[in-house]
């Protein structure tokens, strides 16, 4: 499936505050999205649903049915909930699909229409409601609650606005979503699952550099798998700042996030750098090297594990020799044969993803 446009991820990460706590709480935003011409394997209308920072919910015309994603998957809901919004997007997907012809009948050209719809709560638990449209990524529409109408200045915002004026209670539905159904759906999520947007993990890193010129490299310093979104990724040289780079962040389809930032250095020269990285899931930040891992708790950990398997191999040991003594075979002795049957054998563990890479690791907390 397609990832929103741009003008709907910028938009987005405008409208969801920062953090959380008792006077501020996360938005629930609709990610609404139709094409007039879509590719092969392509859906023709795509929705994804978000609490704050994470998404909760996909639908497409490829699989028309609402799904829960990411941690939202083990909420506890109420047995018709996921029904309601397969109800609710079906018509969407109509309203945009239908949208789109009329917009072809009266334009030449192919049209990506796009729509941003939802709500925040006041302290009163009333709803603050979001109704912006795009058309090709730019504003052109928004949904007025106070008249029950669709108001803009483009041409193209007359031709949708008057084919959905002219449905029976689309306006109405509307209304009733952002102003009643938006605000309740959200007060049960926050009362369901709550601890899912309370959730910290730990950015996984790796810094790698590639060669672009006789006398140039680009740095590029990764953060996957990371929770909540708020992470600060800048270089060093020698220690001291080197700046930020260019960098990206975006959305993994399990709740968490990756981004990463990429700074252009004298060939050669690779490493002197590194990458510092600030997370809430971190208990301090990190420097990140180009070969080595970064300062952080992984070799103590791994410390305590070895400690561990020799703690279990000398209990295992003197528990072998007590059971000898006493007359007893051996433990392995009493597993083969018919008498207990045939042990499964056990499964080889996936390969590491890039085992050539430079500086993979878990970031600890």
């Amino acid at each position: 499936m397609g990832l929103p446009q741009p003008w709907l991820l910028s938009l987005l990460l405008v409208l969801l505050p920062r953090s959380w706590g008792a006077e501020t709480r996360p938005p629930l935003l609709y990610l609404l999205t139709a094409v007039s011409n879509p590719s092969k394997e392509v859906p023709a209308f795509w929705a994804t649903g978000w609490l704050g920072p994470q998404q909760y919910l996909s639908y497409s015309s490829l699989r028309p049915e609402a799904e829960p994603r990411g941690a939202w998957m083990w909420e506890n809901q109420v047995s018709w909930y996921w029904e309601k919004e397969t109800v609710d997007l079906k018509g969407k997907e109509q309203l945009f699909l239908e949208a789109l012809r009329a917009l072809e009948n009266n334009i030449k050209g192919n049209f990506t229409l796009q729509g941003l719809l939802g709500c925040e709560l006041a302290p009163d638990n009333s709803s603050l409601p979001t109704a912006l449209f795009a058309l090709n990524g730019e504003t052109f529409m928004e949904f007025n609650t106070s008249i029950h109408n669709w108001t803009g200045e483009w041409p193209e915002t007359e031709i949708v606005s008057n084919l959905w004026s002219k449905l029976p209670e689309v306006a109405t539905k509307e209304s009733e979503f952002l102003l009643t159904s938006c605000p309740e759906r959200l007060l049960g999520h926050l009362e369901r699952g709550l601890q899912y947007l309370e959730w910290k993990e730990p950015p996984s890193m790796r810094l790698k550099a590639r060669p672009i010129n006789p006398g140039s490299s680009i740095l590029t310093c990764a953060a996957f798998s990371f929770y909540p979104p708020e992470l600060k990724l800048r270089f060093l040289r020698n220690g001291l700042a080197a700046g930020s780079g260019n960098s990206s962040i975006g959305p993994n389809g399990d709740g968490s996030f990756h981004a990463w930032s990429s700074l252009e250095v004298k060939r050669g020269d690779e490493y002197h750098y590194q990458c510092h990285v600030e997370h809430e899931g971190l208990l301090q930040p990190l420097d990140v090297d180009l070969d080595s891992p970064a300062r952080s708790s992984v070799p103590v950990v791994g410390i305590i594990l070895g400690l561990l398997v020799v703690i279990v191999a000398a209990a295992g040991g003197v528990l072998l020799w007590n059971r000898m003594r006493s007359g007893l075979p051996a433990p392995w002795l009493s597993l083969s044969g018919d008498d207990s049957g045939d042990l499964l054998p056990g499964g080889n563990l996936p390969p590491e993803a890039d085992p050539q890479g430079a500086n993979a690791f878990p970031a600890t907390s």
